[in-house]
Order: C-alpha cells, then structure tokens, then sequence
C-alpha cells in the first residue's frame, strides 16, 4: 500500500507542476470564477488514460487546512452530500485509515459503495518553496467489506488533491494567504453508468467541492 500511495503522491506531483493552459494537449472544459477544469487523455502501457483535473486558488486558507478537510472522515460527511454512510475500517498510521463508503443512489444506476484508502502526507519541497500536502484516495480490498457481500455495485477511485500554501509577505494574516489547488478523480463506476452523465456530473461537483470545502476551512 505504502509503495502504491507513493507512486501515486510522484505522479500527481508532476502532473500539478504542468501549466494546462500552455500545453495543447490539455483540453479546456469549463471555467467558472478561479476554478478551471481540464482534460487529457494519455497512453500508459497501451492503455487510454483519461484525466479530468480542475485547477484553483483559494483565498485565506493554507494547504494543511484544506488537506485536513479533504481527509478527515468527519469534515468529509459536511462538504461531501454525495455520501449515504461512512464506515472506518481500519486506521493505517495517523496519516492513513481505510473507509467503506456507501453513495447515495443516482437514478436509474445501480447503488454504488466503495472500499478505500486515504492517505494524507506533507510534501518536501525545495529552497524558498511554501508549505505543501497531497491526499490520496486509492481504492483497495479489505476483509471487513468484501466486494459482491453488501448488495451494491462496487465502484473504484484514484483521486488525489495536491495543494500548497501561497504566501509572498513575512508574518502573514488570514488575508494573505492562499492556497493553491489541484484536484483529480479517476472512477470507475463498476458496472453501467452513462459515460456522458459521469462526465457532466463531475464538472458540475468540481466547483461545488471547492466551494464548499473552503467554507469549513477556518475564517480570518
């Protein structure tokens, strides 16, 4: 598991590094406010990949907030109204604990739940660079929820969301900072589910999620 988040922490890393709106091969989707979302698709081992990214910047917050928010399990149930039960598993490590979730149905697909795990880790940079923190949320089995037992369609994740503090001013207040984000889903739904839907509905939750999960982040 260890290896798995860290080739994982190492591909999104470089991929936040990457500016979508100088490189052709990243497809514009929708642009609202500070919250741009982007495609590209890329061949790995013959495989088409197919990355939905949104990129933003979020004012009086630091990256440890947001990544807290974003891997707390109880802050998760107030941003996330995607979600019908949370149940832990098994703690890792305090930075890492594995989660069954169980989604609110979607008509007229299938209930879907889902076996995770969710790491979060502070990033080393280099000199002069700010603060940052990445949290991946990896699909996985585990024996406390095994998959075709709960009646659900079991679906898989790779999300992950990077993000570093910004900060030009020495003994910063709330209003100075910022944080930068990128955030990324990979999901198979596990069984039929219109492909267009997916990719609607996560152009429409990506702004929504940043909205939402800033407004739980501490005030000025």
């Amino acid at each position: 598991m260890y290896n798995q988040m860290q080739e994982l922490i190492n591909k999104y890393v470089e991929l936040a590094k990457q500016d979508p709106e100088s490189d052709p091969s990243w497809q514009p989707l929708s642009k609202s406010g500070e919250t741009k979302i982007y495609r590209k698709e890329e061949e790995v081992n013959n495989v088409l990949m197919d990355y939905l990214v949104a990129t933003t910047t979020v004012e009086g917050v630091t990256a440890a907030e947001m990544a807290e928010v974003f891997h707390s399990k109880e802050l998760k149930l107030k941003w996330d109204h995607t979600i019908e039960a949370d149940k832990l598993l098994e703690t890792l490590d305090e930075f890492c604990a594995v989660y069954h979730q169980i989604l609110k149905r979607v008509w007229p697909t299938a209930q879907r739940d889902m076996v995770y795990a969710s790491h979060k880790q502070q990033l080393e940079g280099g000199e002069g660079e700010k603060p940052s923190w990445i949290v991946c949320n990896v699909s996985c089995d585990h024996t406390s929820a095994p998959e075709g037992t709960s009646g659900y369609t079991r679906a898989t994740i790779e999300v992950v969301l990077y993000c570093q503090t910004v900060c030009d001013v020495p003994n910063p207040t709330r209003k100075d900072l910022k944080c930068k984000i990128v955030y990324s889903a990979s999901v198979n739904p596990g069984g039929w589910a219109p492909a267009a839907a997916i990719r609607a509905i996560s152009q429409r939750e990506y702004p929504k999620f940043f909205k939402e999960d800033s407004c739980i982040c501490p005030g000025p």
